[in-house]
């Protein structure tokens, strides 16, 4: 077989499975699986083993009010900066979804439904620090904001933070690295169901306060949350708090200390899920607003995050291949895969079989 041979793939499978994990696929072969597309097969003969390149599986502890720090960053977090500030200022996070659209809170740059000026601000991804100038941070990328979307009957707090999204837009395209990597999005509304059951653990990260009259974290922070059906959530919510929980949100977290707190607004809340294989996050909502607290963080209360469904129509208005952008970043390709050898208790593959549409093609490992 030709190094550079290319034939219709009809199927594919493994010949014997085991646990895969999103980091690092290494192939000790004489033959190393380049590029798996849907429709497409390049093997390329290379008689040395060989390691695709490193990409982060973010490990979460603890929680972001009063919690410990993430030792890697979460690949698809971004800072949201004002630029009114010298040096630039954290506002707000976000999270990316495709190589330059953040997918942040509408209130994050408007409290009355006025057009936000984008000049005045700036993204970051890959960071773990908070600072816009930061010397710890490693694969680091800045960009000025050129463009933000909110939807048009957002007002802010006269209508109840009704439809707080927005879609924030890189004057510059970022560059996917192993600190640097898109969530995902799903309008599909039975796998959006399945995420959000009653108790179903979601992760926020974001630099916000750290506990009632506390400053902000300086090091990235994260929460596992549960998420508190909607019936449950408007019953036990203060009366004052409960009109703010609006048809396009859901509410997590916890009342006992665990809570996103000011500075973590605009943060994605996603869900892990094995598809294919591959272990990735789904972004389901965007942090939204809690009720109020004499202290500046009440960290005894659930939140309510926008809900990502309900504004399918507006995030595909201003980024129609949003969905898609997760396929061909994650699911055609093999390289962020780990196999994890354990004899005991696994039997690893021993080859790939890849029926093409004249003959079967075994890669062996």
């Amino acid at each position: 077989m030709d190094d550079n041979t290319t034939l219709p793939i009809i199927s594919y499978r493994y010949l014997c499975m085991c646990q895969y994990l999103p980091a690092v696929f290494r192939v000790r072969t004489s033959f190393r699986l380049v590029e798996m597309r849907l429709y497409t097969l390049f093997i390329t003969c290379l008689g040395v083993a060989v390691s695709a390149n490193k990409s982060i599986n973010p490990s979460y502890v603890s929680n972001i009010s009063g919690g410990n720090r993430v030792k890697n960053p979460s690949p698809w977090h971004a800072g949201i900066y004002t630029k009114t500030t010298e040096p630039y200022k954290q506002i707000c996070g976000g999270t990316l979804v495709t190589k330059c659209a953040v997918i942040s809170a509408a209130h994050c740059f408007s409290h009355d439904g006025l057009a936000p000026l984008a000049f005045n601000y700036a993204v970051a991804v890959g960071k773990m620090y908070r600072p816009w100038n930061d010397y710890h941070d490693e694969g680091v990328q800045k960009a000025d904001v050129i463009a933000i979307r909110i939807p048009p009957r957002y007002q802010g707090a006269i209508a109840n933070f009704q439809d707080d999204i927005a879609v924030v837009i890189a004057a510059t395209e970022f560059y996917l690295t192993p600190y640097v990597e898109p969530a995902c999005l799903s309008f599909k509304p039975d796998f959006d169901e399945e995420q959000l059951r009653d108790g179903q653990l979601g992760v926020v990260v974001g630099w916000g306060l750290t506990g009632e009259n506390s400053p902000a974290s300086q090091v990235l922070q994260s929460a596992s949350l549960p998420n508190v059906a909607i019936e449950k959530c408007i019953k036990q919510s203060p009366t004052s708090f409960r009109s703010s929980i609006t048809g396009d949100k859901i509410c997590a977290g916890y009342n006992n200390g665990t809570a996103v707190c000011r500075g973590d607004s605009g943060g994605g809340l996603v869900y892990s899920a094995f598809v294919n294989y591959r272990l990735l996050y789904f972004l389901r909502g965007v942090v939204s607003t809690s009720p109020t607290s004499e202290n500046m963080c009440n960290i005894y209360s659930w939140a309510t995050f926008t809900h990502l469904i309900k504004h399918e129509h507006f995030i595909k208005s201003v980024v129609p291949d949003v969905e898609q952008f997760c396929v061909q970043t994650y699911g055609t390709t093999f390289t962020k895969l780990e196999r994890i050898q354990n004899e005991e208790t696994c039997q690893c593959p021993k080859a790939y079989e890849v029926i093409l549409s004249d003959k079967v093609i075994k890669v062996f490992l």
